[in-house]
């Protein structure tokens, strides 16, 4: 089943926050779209991509800005060869088949189509289509590409499942489990679990599940961050009930601030500089003695565009994560990209070292969500 997205007004479109919260909100119902198309109200092709779009999607979610919805409403009213009709305080397609406040649904030869009024500012009215795919979400760590392929492809396919993966970083890869009409995920993912013991994480979302894990043993988590400025903190904190488990972050951009905060010593900083293996172990130590926290995370490198060197270019970070008892792992990376794509790739290693470092309560065996 396919679906697509439609963004029409350019107002929406160069919003970029409001634009994020209107897809996270959307795929909460479609999954991740498979097309989404940005047009403006004024654009000569407006009525030839509406057109395109519903006959080639099953479910179609049109969002329009406040000066676009009425002239929508009329192409959609076109194409359906409908008269439009005062419903709702709206003036929509006479064959609506359910509305609610800035909000309409249709269903037109199978296909269902959402059209919602959108104003910035303001929460999104609801959404009226239901994703009825049976899929899952979850991610496996520490397994290469060409393993999955070769493990998980035919145990996918012998309980009639398609899988897409997607990696995330080295180690990490997200994968999408659709279920065929007679699939069962369920057998799939006792199944996958059996087969990779230690590397499933049964959730949607591993933020949310290493906070649901923390929670569920009773611990908790401080964070000390140089390079991605708080980029992981906020990636916690956007969860709800966090507050929980999550102590705080620092972001200790300065070296004088890591050496006044969190104890890292004038010696390290010196002799190796704060783009080390030495100073993150420090920066970890710091934060739990700061925090008495149960796990820390620390991160320290160079985002670019400049600052880097030779001998240490651009793209260089070392991340680390360490629990109270002094089990501690500390990488080095060298990444590539934009400066706001090598901070992301650096949250997200920080975050697998986590995982590692409490494997007995992050990576134990447990039923799928």
């Amino acid at each position: 089943m396919k679906s697509s997205l439609i963004v029409v007004g350019k107002a929406l479109r160069y919003n970029l926050p409001f634009l994020n919260y209107i897809h996270a909100t959307i795929t909460k119902h479609l999954d991740l779209p498979d097309q989404t198309v940005y047009i403006d109200k004024n654009d000569k092709d407006l009525f030839f991509v509406l057109e395109e779009s519903i006959t080639h999607a099953d479910e179609i979610v049109i969002v329009t800005s406040n000066d676009s919805f009425n002239l929508v409403n009329k192409v959609i009213a076109t194409l359906g060869e409908e008269s439009l009709e005062l419903k709702g305080g709206m003036l929509i397609p006479s064959k609506t088949v359910h509305f609610e406040e800035n909000s309409y649904l249709l269903e037109r030869d199978g296909k269902l189509i959402n059209i919602i009024k959108a104003s910035e500012n303001k929460k999104l009215p609801t959404v009226l289509i239901e994703n009825k795919n049976s899929s899952a979400l979850f991610s496996i760590i520490n397994i290469d590409e060409d393993s999955l392929k070769i493990l998980l492809e035919p145990l996918a396919q012998n309980f009639e499942i398609r899988i897409t993966p997607a990696k995330i970083i080295d180690g990490w890869m997200t994968i999408e489990a659709i279920s065929n009409k007679y699939g069962n995920l369920e057998s799939f993912f006792k199944a996958a679990k059996s087969l990779l013991p230690q590397k499933v994480i049964n959730h949607p979302d591993v933020i949310e599940h290493i906070a649901e894990s923390l929670q569920a043993h009773g611990k908790t988590l401080s964070i000390a961050e140089s390079c991605t400025g708080g980029l992981i903190a906020s990636m916690l904190t956007k969860r709800s009930g966090v507050s929980a488990v999550f102590k705080g972050g620092l972001v200790t951009y300065s070296n004088e601030i890591k050496e006044s905060w969190l104890g890292v010593s004038n010696d390290t900083i010196e002799r190796f500089g704060a783009v080390s293996e030495l100073c993150v172990r420090e920066m970890l130590e710091g934060v739990l003695n700061a925090s008495l926290s149960d796990f820390a995370i620390a991160t320290s490198g160079i985002a670019g565009p400049t600052g880097g060197s030779i001998e240490k270019p651009v793209g260089t970070v070392y991340v680390g994560a360490r629990n109270k008892e002094g089990n501690i792992l500390i990488e080095r990376l060298l990444l590539e990209g934009d400066r706001e794509y090598i901070q992301t790739q650096s949250a997200y290693h920080a975050l697998k070292l986590l995982l590692h470092v409490g494997e007995n309560i992050f990576l134990k065996s447990e039923k799928m969500s």
